[in-house]
């Protein structure tokens, strides 16, 4: 009986995730989000329920047909890494490093976005706002963001983001940093 209610329950939450949202901007330029359209309103898609208390993200809406100019909504006001923070220690994290991502409007439709971790691409092409990177050792590591169209274009670049990761030491358990 419990697994039904699990399985029902998580099917609801995808239900609703499957609902038309609406988006405009106000004359202050605030952009707005709503499941009732309003006049000058604009559908957007959502992205797929993600598990595990990550919150769904809102993509960015798409031009109505006949309209062949990009919004300026559109354009990308904020990309950034929002975990690890920048210049912060993470302490016995394994290898594997959650990351957090934010994008401002949200992701448009048909991006997608790739870490680049000590200078190197990690070819994740995601759309989801957590991910795991793994075979994260200890040292001093940078972390940026690149957001890329369906061709594979590049279109924005986040700033790099250092922090380090901290083993603790099998030679001396008890201790984090030498004694403190």
């Amino acid at each position: 009986m419990r697994k039904w209610l699990i399985v029902l329950s998580a099917l609801s939450g995808t239900a609703a995730s499957a609902a038309p949202a609406w988006t405009w901007v106000d004359a202050n330029g605030t952009v707005h989000y709503s499941d009732r359209p309003v006049p000058g309103a604009r559908q957007v898609e959502l992205a797929g329920a993600q598990g595990f208390g990550t919150q769904t993200t809102a993509r960015a809406p798409q031009a109505p047909s006949g309209d062949d100019e990009p919004a300026a909504a559109d354009a990308y006001r904020s990309i950034q890494v929002t975990s690890p923070a920048d210049r912060e220690t993470l302490w016995n994290i394994g290898t594997a490093l959650p990351v957090q991502v934010r994008f401002e409007p949200a992701l448009q439709t048909g991006h997608r976005y790739d870490l680049v971790y000590d200078g190197q691409r990690r070819g994740l092409s995601s759309v989801n706002p957590t991910v795991t990177l793994p075979d994260v050792f200890r040292g001093e590591h940078t972390l940026q963001v690149i957001v890329f169209d369906a061709e594979g274009k590049e279109v924005a670049r986040s700033p790099a983001r250092t922090f380090f990761v901290q083993q603790t030491s099998v030679l001396n358990p008890n201790s984090r940093a030498g004694g403190r």
